[in-house]
């Protein structure tokens, strides 16, 4: 697995913040010692398979927002939003399509 430097570690701590955990209370949802958190938030080490995707499902990171640069904030943005929708119902889907259709309509 190829991580670019700065990308994997910088995207753990941020999202870690975001979700006011420690680094101690988030090695311990993960199953890995704080010392092992640490190190792969400074990218001295590299997480197994089983702890990106545990990384991931507790802190709600797509794992190419993990694995991938952007160059700017768009697709993280389009990633995280559609890992909302994956949350939300049909109906709320259409709800929120509509929104999205009258706002782009306003716009023109």
């Amino acid at each position: 697995m190829k991580l670019q430097h700065g990308l994997f570690g910088g995207a753990i701590k941020k999202a870690r913040v975001e979700k006011k955990l420690t680094q101690e209370k988030l090695a311990e949802l993960v199953g890995i010692t704080p010392t092992h958190l640490k190190q792969l938030e400074s990218e001295r080490r590299r997480p197994s398979i089983d702890v990106l995707f545990t990384l991931a499902f507790i802190l709600d990171l797509s794992l190419d927002s993990l694995l991938t640069s952007t160059h700017n904030g768009s697709q993280e943005l389009r990633n995280r939003i559609n890992m909302c929708l994956d949350r939300c119902s049909v109906h709320e889907q259409k709800i929120i399509y509509a929104a999205i259709e009258a706002m782009l309509d306003k716009s023109d």
